[in-house]
């Protein structure tokens, strides 16, 4: 599903890498500060959060090996929050040189950074060599803590 919506002024889009959804979800009963940015993000109406099928397909893959209520939920929110759109070819094309070549996943998530001028939220060094190189913008967690002002546990 793709949409046409005109963003105000002050909307932001990200795209959430498994990372951190792992590392809110991984102790559910623990309010981290991951957990608090990740909220912070589905929460937020200024926030447009976008993804891919490969996220999607990632998020429900973790939320059953973690197999808790709370992760369930927040991951339903996450799914519900995030737009899927399709990656075009050319994309994926220009993110490639990036990545080796069994990152499939990791380079859809770049194309579909690029593709939707995107700020990519990850603490996957794969993307260290497009983020050098200025082809997409990439946040670490910490960083989008700093910037979300979640106070570090």
């Amino acid at each position: 599903m793709t949409s046409k919506k005109k963003l105000g002024k002050n909307t932001r889009q990200f795209l959430v890498d498994i990372n951190l959804f792992i590392a809110a979800i991984k102790n559910p009963k623990k309010e981290t500060a991951s957990l608090r940015l990740l909220l912070e993000l589905i929460n937020d109406t200024s926030i447009v959060l976008i993804g891919n099928e490969f996220l999607i397909m990632e998020m429900k893959k973790y939320a059953q090996v973690f197999e808790s209520n709370r992760g369930k939920e927040i991951l339903q929110k996450l799914i519900d929050k995030t737009e899927a759109v399709n990656v075009d070819e050319k994309f994926l094309f220009l993110c490639k040189p990036y990545f080796p070549e069994d990152e499939l996943i990791d380079i859809y998530h770049a194309a579909t950074c690029l593709q939707k001028s995107l700020i990519l939220i990850t603490n996957d060094k794969h993307f260290d060599k497009i983020k050098i190189e200025k082809i997409i913008e990439v946040w670490s967690i910490s960083k989008a803590m700093e910037e979300f002002k979640i106070l570090i546990d």
